[in-house]
């Protein structure tokens, strides 16, 4: 794989995790409340049959995230931070392969989130997969941010106990701009507490949900390190430029202060949801997703979705609606 990072050795591929005949054939995914977990559980829900039986989808609020999951087969379990790890534990020895997406709206995010990542151990699981983001070894003065780094660290420490074991890190989603569609369709801009030339290579949540999938499923895929970007560096004010240039618009780029931010997310957003983005964005200022891989491309085996594709893919939503 280009840009390898490391690989661990002695390890299984995780499609080999479903073959033994004490396998369950099923993954459990957490925080299918919120809109990464969902994508991954939902692109599983998709290979269902071949590889594995049961989709196990852990959420800490039930929203309409989790009942579409389950209307399309997914077997919906509450999981919460409160719990402990011998509960989580018990839940999780229903799969063969655990994703850990972290749950940033649980009410107790920060406080021991750790215990999503030990559960696995606990619970003899065959493989885990942590979703975190980039360089978030850096990000440990950023309050929504540091339980990353630790939950990394508690990755670290017992992924040797796993068959196979990956870490799996992203960028910044571009969907993000999906919440802010009616305000940049009616003012022309694109508001946020970013520098304009702040620069990072954004994919979407869908695309990185297939390429975690194939990563489970696909045999010639190792466990290891991914860090998953788009193919272009670009900023903000780029952003605003492709925007403008798909919609026909004069769309631009203002920098805001946070709290304006905030303030225009509430009622749209779950509280820690909004606060984690604001200090996304606070990662990107100080120029932590600087970073452009290709494992995203090798994961799919073609090139991620563009900026300017991923406005034309969702052009409807940007425009002025009649």
């Amino acid at each position: 794989m280009s840009n390898s990072i490391y690989n661990i050795a002695n390890m299984a591929s995780f499609s080999s995790l479903f073959e033994s005949s004490s396998a369950h054939k099923a993954v459990l995914v957490t925080s299918c409340d919120i809109y990464p977990g969902f994508k991954i559980a939902q692109e599983l829900l998709r290979h269902k049959g071949k590889h594995y039986e049961h989709v196990y989808a852990g959420y800490f609020q039930e929203n309409e995230l989790v009942r579409y999951l389950k209307q399309h087969g997914a077997h919906c379990v509450k999981l919460a931070i409160a719990n402990g790890s011998d509960a989580i534990a018990d839940v999780y020895r229903k799969a063969d392969v655990i994703v850990v997406v972290p749950p940033i709206n649980d009410d107790h995010w920060g406080q021991d989130s750790c215990v999503f990542v030990s559960a696995a151990e606990k619970a003899q699981a065959k493989g885990l997969a942590l979703c975190s983001k980039i360089n978030a070894e850096h990000m440990g003065e950023l309050s929504m941010l540091k339980p990353l780094h630790e939950m990394e660290k508690a990755f670290h420490e017992i992924k040797s106990k796993f068959k196979a074991a990956s870490l799996v890190r992203c960028s910044l989603h571009i969907d993000m701009l999906w919440l802010f569609r009616s305000q940049i369709a009616s003012e022309k801009k694109i508001c946020l507490p970013a520098k304009g030339n702040a620069r990072f290579a954004p994919l979407t949540v869908r695309d990185g949900a297939r390429a975690l999938c194939h990563m489970l499923i696909d045999p010639k895929f190792p466990a290891g390190l991914y860090e998953l970007t788009g193919h272009e560096l670009t900023d903000f004010d780029g952003v605003a430029h492709d925007a403008a240039s798909i919609l026909d618009s004069e769309i631009s780029f203002k920098e805001v202060e946070r709290k304006e931010m905030e303030d225009y997310l509430r009622g749209k957003l779950g509280e820690n949801n909004i606060r984690f983005m604001g200090d996304m964005l606070e990662a990107l200022n100080k120029g932590l997703l600087d970073k452009r891989t290709d494992h995203l491309k090798d994961l799919l085996g073609k090139q991620p979705l563009s900026v300017k594709e991923y406005f034309e893919k969702n052009a409807h939503d940007f425009k002025p609606q009649l």
